[in-house]
């Protein structure tokens, strides 16, 4: 493959892929004389490839999956604005590959991880169905094929022009493969994210973005190609070779990671690779984040780069017991792995709309690399919590020691259902019920008909006059 790199790992394990186009030919000259790949396959080319036993690339086309054609994802919306000036580019009803001619724009899908035709399924080498699926926002090149830098000189020619201020808008229904959608990785500038219907066949993506530049490395030369592991490691490059400039997206689909990181989807500027793993405890959950990098700029500045992180609000409620409402205030993010600087991490709640998921976003701007590594996690505390039904009467229990008869808590039940939506069930001031030893049991009963046996719950306990969380906690009802 030449555009991207990536390792092929098992499931369970985030692939790594890097910014740039999926596969092909054609390359752009650097000013050092280093060339990079700028071209690759049309969107027929990847719908009709079938591969073959011996492919040692271990990847196949869309004619090697159950279903082929019909089954993959495909781009239903795109446009691109520049200024005050919106430009549509495409609209589909089904996974038809549309030709990109020569000055024009358009998108590329195609499977990663997908076994060629005849090779047998393997765990960490190839799937039956892809574990990721790319997608590159193209340009029709003169003389046939696709490129995908947009700091090409070949693209100066676009009508509508991209640059790194070009805001794209694309649709994309996931189709059969939207059951299984987990994280997306974004080379861009996120600006919004929406997810719909996500665990069914009608699973749809609305995204808008800038593209982002992101270096050019000459692998041949490159000491090592840890910089696109998973998790990346080693990753040492002094300098890179050129800037380009990409759009690319790519969705993970390893449906072993927790469900509730469903809907995620995180974003680089300046980075050559990223990738996204859950990590900590039950009671206390994290989530990597990671970028890599070469050290300098082609002209010899010091690399700076951004990453965005979205957590949908299914992701705060299952996986770190935190409302949306509340998630700016009470998550940290640090930084570990390769020594380096970054600006204060931002927290920006996200409220749903037509174009937005509810959810938070984290904001971490002027990184330094190679390869640092940012643990993002909750601040707010948890307690023990247990949840019963009997007869007609749910009645779900937790002490907290900070409440008191003068100190009077509110604590509030939310039901959880599986795609992390919440719906308050239940809320009552707490008071004191032990004086011995200062503590608050809770206890808050509802109709067993709205909160049954098995049902998962989110538990938040306030200070009653400033309504600021003290603690929450997940729980499930037995």
């Amino acid at each position: 493959m030449t555009g991207i790199r990536h390792r092929v790992l098992a499931m369970g394990v985030v692939a790594v892929v890097a910014a740039g186009g999926l596969v092909g030919s054609g390359t752009t000259v650097l000013a050092d004389g280093v060339s990079v790949s700028d071209g690759m396959q049309t969107q027929s080319d990847v719908d009709a490839a079938q591969g073959s036993p011996g492919n040692s690339s271990n990847q196949g086309g869309w004619a090697d999956m159950a279903g082929g054609l019909t089954a993959r994802p495909y781009v239903t919306a795109m446009s691109v604005t520049n200024g005050g000036t919106t430009t549509p580019i495409l609209s589909a009803h089904e996974p038809a590959a549309v030709a990109v001619l020569p000055g024009h724009l358009g998108a590329v899908v195609a499977p990663v991880n997908l076994c060629p035709a005849g090779r047998p399924e393997q765990a960490g080498q190839c799937y039956s169905t892809p574990n990721r699926v790319a997608l590159t926002v193209v340009y029709g090149a003169d003389g046939g094929g696709n490129g995908w830098d947009f700091a090409a000189p070949r693209a100066e020619t676009l009508t509508p022009a991209v640059t790194e201020d070009t805001v794209i808008d694309m649709t994309i229904a996931l189709n059969t493969l939207g059951k299984s959608l987990r994280w997306s990785w974004l080379n861009g500038h996120l600006i919004d994210w929406r997810t719909e219907h996500l665990g069914q066949d009608n699973a749809t993506v609305r995204v808008r973005f800038r593209p982002a530049t992101t270096p050019s490395v000459d692998w041949n030369n490159a000491p090592n190609n840890g910089c696109t592991a998973t998790p990346i490691f080693n990753c040492d490059i002094a300098q890179a070779q050129g800037e380009r400039l990409a759009a690319t997206l790519l969705f993970s689909l390893d449906d072993t990671l927790d469900p509730a990181l469903t809907g995620a989807v995180f974003a680089t500027r300046n980075a050559i690779a990223g990738f996204l793993q859950p990590g900590g405890t039950a009671a206390a959950p994290l989530l990597d984040i990671q970028a890599a990098s070469t050290h300098r700029t082609s002209l010899g500045a010091l690399q700076k780069g951004t990453i965005e992180a979205f957590l949908p609000a299914g992701a705060l409620l299952n996986l770190y017991g935190v409302l949306p409402s509340d998630a700016a205030s009470f998550f940290s993010t640090t930084r570990t792995g390769s020594v380096g600087a970054n600006d204060p991490p931002t927290y920006a709640p996200w409220a749903a709309s037509s174009t937005r998921s509810e959810g938070v976003l984290v904001t971490v701007d002027n990184i330094t690399f190679s390869a640092p590594v940012y643990k993002v996690k909750s601040r707010l505390p948890r307690t023990a919590t247990s949840g019963k039904a009997v007869g007609k009467v749910t009645t779900v229990r937790a002490s907290v020691a900070t409440c008191t008869r003068k100190a009077p808590c509110l604590a509030t039940i939310y039901k959880l259902n599986r795609a992390g939506v919440s719906r308050q069930v239940g809320a009552r001031t707490a008071v004191l019920s032990n004086r011995a030893v200062m503590t608050t049991a809770v206890a808050l009963s509802v109709a067993s008909t709205v909160l049954k046996k098995s049902d998962r719950y989110l538990l938040v306990v306030r200070n009653k006059k400033t309504t600021r969380p003290i603690v929450s906690s997940l729980g499930g009802i037995i």
